[in-house]
């Protein structure tokens, strides 16, 4: 496990730490946020997943009720918390998209700390490592530590490249574009990626934009080649990997994780 913390995950810590909680599901995050100070609401938002207003030394955190998933609620939630703990007295009024929450990698600054803290604050590194250290990976690995958590699957990925116990790779993709990619510490294939192009045509994402086909139940982990995403040396033999692509159909994005076993 990568043990480098950013300072928003730090932050996520230390608010876990003063809340005295080992495990942010033991309590409704409606009460954290109202114990660090903030007051929490759930009413529609057009446009908006989640949003923070600040004034006059109080905040009030918002969050889009017409979220169908409870797991994104918490997310966004969790999301806003950071905002609060770190951006409140920068910045006034703070509203997130679906793609705010989304493009971990491709957000603003502020934005991309309040999702580190967000991730951190919801799975806390290492109770997060144990619940996966001992089990070989695949996508049940993922679902079980979704349940675990509370929290979305495609959340799960992305906290388990930097903090899982097996070297991934993961692509997202949205409307059959790549949009950015991030692997773990010790993944040592180099990817072949160039932005706004169409994933490879051997990949289960091109697969899923293409032809419509998403793969479910034992299917779930797809057997691909190297050679599909990665670079190869000349002298090199293409080898097996596999790809779990968790397709968003409500907004036509792909998260791909890639792994060798």
């Amino acid at each position: 496990m990568n043990n480098k913390y950013s300072k928003a995950e730090l932050i996520a810590k230390k608010v876990l730490s003063d809340c005295g909680l080992d495990d942010p599901t033991e309590l409704p995050l409606s009460d954290i946020i109202l114990g660090r100070g903030a007051y929490y609401e759930e009413k529609p938002l057009i446009g908006k997943e989640g949003e923070i207003v600040s004034a006059g030394g109080h905040s009030m955190i918002t969050v889009n009720s017409d979220i169908t998933f409870e797991t994104k609620k918490r997310f966004a939630a969790a999301h806003e918390l950071g905002h609060y703990e770190m951006h409140r007295n920068l910045t006034p009024i703070i509203f997130d998209t679906e793609y705010d929450l989304i493009n971990w990698y491709k957000a603003g600054p502020q934005e991309t700390e309040a999702n580190e803290f967000a991730s951190e604050f919801l799975m806390p590194s290492d109770t997060f490592y144990k619940e996966c250290k001992s089990k070989r990976f695949g996508p049940h690995v993922i679902e079980h530590l979704a349940e675990r958590f509370l929290v979305s699957k495609t959340a799960a990925i992305l906290k388990f490249v930097k903090r899982g116990n097996h070297p991934v790779c993961v692509v997202y993709c949205k409307d059959n574009k790549m949009k950015w990619w991030k692997s773990s510490y010790d993944f040592r294939p180099f990817i072949e990626f160039e932005y706004d192009k169409n994933p490879p045509t051997g990949s289960v994402a091109y697969e899923v934009f293409t032809k419509g086909k998403v793969y479910l139940n034992d299917e779930r982990q797809q057997q691909i080649y190297k050679s599909d995403w990665f670079r190869m040396r000349d002298d090199e033999q293409d080898s097996n990997f596999y790809e779990y692509c968790l397709h968003v159909k409500s907004f036509n994005y792909t998260i791909s994780i890639i792994w060798e076993d």
